[in-house]
């Protein structure tokens, strides 16, 4: 996979997130870390995940899937980009070393073999994702059947809507929420 990853980097069709996800980690905080566990709490309507699945596609730094976990939730992580899969790695090092109730692969949205391979998930959750692979409709499409039926199919996908977008921007994005930037 990684190879495959670099020659799209090197032919200009992907970027390479996991750098920005790197910077990011150095920043990461308690604060942060219940803010998005606060997200997800507000965006799924629940206090706790204790009991469920969380699938996060395209999990980047790792956060929402560190916040999945600490609400309970046994979470699998995939990323394609191996920096952002290594972010996540990091992630669960710190705070859930060795917890079997955390998977992290390095795996592409795009490959339908890969998705059924992870089986289904209570809360398939992907922030900002589909729409980077060049596949978007695929990739939505790719990722339904990973939703168990009675679960909730949780994405973002990036829009330019004026100052609502402005908002979201600086709410998720790891650069302009950085102190001293």
């Amino acid at each position: 996979m990684s190879s495959g990853h670099e020659q799209e980097i090197r032919a200009g069709k992907r970027f390479r997130f996991g750098g920005n996800w790197r910077r990011f980690l150095r920043v990461l905080n308690l604060e942060r870390i219940l803010e998005a566990e606060q997200s997800l709490k507000e965006f799924l309507q629940t206090g706790s995940l204790a009991g469920l699945t969380l699938l996060d596609v395209g999990s980047g730094s790792g956060l929402f899937s560190l916040a999945a976990r600490r609400l309970g939730a046994s979470v699998v992580s995939f990323d394609y980009d191996p920096q952002s899969v290594a972010c996540t790695t990091e992630l669960k090092r710190r705070y859930f070393d060795g917890d079997e109730n955390w998977r992290i692969l390095e795996g592409s949205v795009i490959d339908p073999d890969f998705l059924r391979s992870l089986g289904t998930f209570d809360i398939v959750y992907s922030w900002g994702v589909l729409h980077h692979t060049g596949a978007m409709w695929q990739a939505l499409e790719n990722v339904k059947p990973n939703t168990r039926v009675g679960g909730k199919l949780f994405i973002a996908i990036y829009n330019d809507c004026g100052q609502i977008s402005q908002y979201w921007l600086k709410k998720k994005s790891p650069i302009t929420n950085c102190p001293g930037r």
